[in-house]
């Protein structure tokens, strides 16, 4: 079986990202460093802002073998750095929306529970809320 070439998987990458992406979100992905005085891990964090599509329905049954099902709240799929378990997501706008145009939104925290590899069209994660 041949692998498709470099090419190919960035132009598949750029027209999943054209044409389902419509919402913007923030990931933040931590990193273990150190302990803290307590002996607790200590966490160094890096954030990256994708474009993705987000759902509120996701299909729960289909993270049965990657998260707790009653935990899963929403979904979201990308192409970018793999996530882990407990990195952050804040989606910060949906429908291809910017900050000039006059749409109500409030950012939105989430936590990530569940991460599925898709190869070439990125991943999708379980998303469950983040109470601040």
């Amino acid at each position: 079986m041949r692998l498709p070439s470099k090419r190919l998987v960035e132009q598949l990458q750029a027209r999943v990202s054209d044409y389902f992406y419509g919402d913007t979100a923030t990931i933040t992905y931590r990193t273990a460093s150190t302990y803290g005085s307590y002996g607790q891990v200590t966490y160094s964090e890096k954030t990256s802002v994708v474009d993705c599509s987000f759902t509120d329905k996701p299909t729960k049954e289909s993270w049965a073998e990657y998260a707790d099902i009653e935990s899963v709240e929403a979904e979201l799929r990308f192409v970018g750095t793999k996530p882990s378990k407990g990195d952050r997501v804040t989606l910060t706008h949906r429908f291809d929306r910017n900050d000039f145009d006059n749409q109500d939104f409030t950012a939105l925290t989430f936590e990530i529970i569940g991460v599925k590899d898709r190869d070439v069209f990125g991943y999708v994660v379980a998303l469950k809320k983040v109470a601040i």
